[in-house]
């Protein structure tokens, strides 16, 4: 028997066509992603059981099912199959009609925006805002404990350059490639090749140089991709990343994982002689709270690689709450206080699938009211994830829980 808790976030892009769900399955809650066929033997003839992409696939639900075996991970793990035809209570398009008339889930928060009010929801919002920064200090103060400062800093850093998609490749060559190790190699070459050496360090590391996976790369023709493949050459380093680790399905090519690497090289030289750990503690010690646009963000924008939306993203997801965390456990109260000022007033970032998600949800066809700040932004994630991820309407604080 299977029941449906949650249904997770509809997945646009490449990868299994439902995120994060939360199911039952023969009376065990199973959480991961969905993937959604005409048939089931459209698993195999798709090529899912060869991408370790799809390994977080937890069902396969069809509507005939005509392999009559399980589908099969590129893990070797076996997922079950749900065949829909012989539970549909009406026409195909009958179904489609009633699909078109209900976008969104007939949810208790539904049209919320109108009936609490912009002020209370932001209030709202403000309060998960400060409990998701808590949340992610916390995470970085038990990444101190295990490993050097410095090391937990790049870390963060390599996975929000990643966005969703790719962030757990770039937090894999981050281990693979650690800061120390950049730093050994580049820094003592004459500062013309620094950016260069940086750059086939991290593409090589990647797997992504044009010698590694051919046209796959995605990385157009730069100028100098005789030299990033020279230098890579030349370092004789034999372990590197695969191909398949990495996403571009529909993904502008400026977010693509190549141009995220080519600007990682540029942001890293920056820090080089300074150090990643003291380089930011400068640049987060200089900043005011009362700056719409910060030092921090300008020394995270890379010209034509990586623009302010990104910076400001990488701030607010790791450089504030990791430094705040580091102040936490140096008993530095002052700079822990600073870097709270800065997140409490710190200017709102683009909209991602679940800001958009709630707006429409919360508003409705009227023109919603979009969080003002980082914070709240931050808050309306975390409540997603807290209530709407995990199907616990009765006690989110929207409906009057908690």
């Amino acid at each position: 028997m299977v029941r449906v808790r949650s249904i997770g976030i509809e997945n646009k892009d490449s990868g299994p066509d439902f995120l994060g769900a939360m199911i039952v399955l023969d009376d065990e809650i199973v959480t991961g992603d969905v993937e959604l066929h005409v048939k089931s033997s459209d698993w195999r003839s798709h090529g899912h059981h060869l991408d370790p992409h799809f390994n977080s696939v937890v069902l396969q639900v069809v509507l005939w099912d005509d392999a009559k075996s399980p589908a099969q991970l590129q893990n070797s793990n076996t997922i079950p199959t749900l065949p829909l035809y012989g539970y549909l209570n009406g026409s195909m398009d009958d179904l489609t009609v009633r699909a078109e008339e209900d976008q969104l889930p007939a949810l208790p928060c539904r049209d919320a925006g109108e009936l609490l009010g912009n002020e209370m929801l932001g209030e709202i919002f403000d309060q998960y805002g400060a409990e998701r920064f808590y949340v992610k200090s916390a995470f970085f103060e038990v990444e101190l404990i295990l490993e050097e400062p410095e090391e937990v800093l790049y870390q963060g850093i390599m996975g929000a350059l990643g966005y969703t998609k790719n962030k757990k490749a770039f937090q894999k060559l981050a281990r693979l490639l650690p800061f120390g190790v950049l730093k050994s190699i580049s820094q003592d070459q004459v500062p013309e090749n620094r950016i260069l050496t940086l750059q086939a360090l991290l593409l090589g590391g990647a797997g992504l140089l044009p010698s590694q996976c051919g046209s796959k790369t995605k990385m157009g023709k730069p100028m100098n991709v005789f030299e990033l493949e020279r230098v890579w050459k030349f370092l004789e380093i034999n372990t590197a990343m695969e191909y398949f680790d990495w996403h571009f399905f529909r993904m502008h090519p400026k977010n693509f994982p190549t141009s995220r690497l080519l600007a990682a090289g540029c942001l890293f030289d920056r820090f080089l002689n300074r150090g990643l750990l003291n380089g930011f503690l400068d640049l987060v010690g200089s900043d005011n709270p009362k700056n719409r646009v910060t030092a921090i963000e300008n020394s995270l924008t890379v010209p034509d690689l990586m623009g302010q939306a990104r910076a400001r993203e990488i701030t607010v997801n790791v450089v504030l709450p990791f430094f705040y965390s580091r102040a936490q456990m140096n008993l530095q109260d002052e700079l822990k206080t600073h870097v709270y000022q800065l997140y409490n007033t710190y200017p709102k970032s683009g909209e991602n699938q679940i800001t958009r998600y709630l707006n429409e949800l919360l508003w409705g066809n009227r023109t919603p009211r979009k969080a003002k700040s980082a914070k709240r932004q931050q808050g309306m994630i975390h409540l997603y994830k807290t209530f709407c991820q995990e199907n616990r309407c009765q006690v989110c604080p929207i409906n009057g829980g908690e």
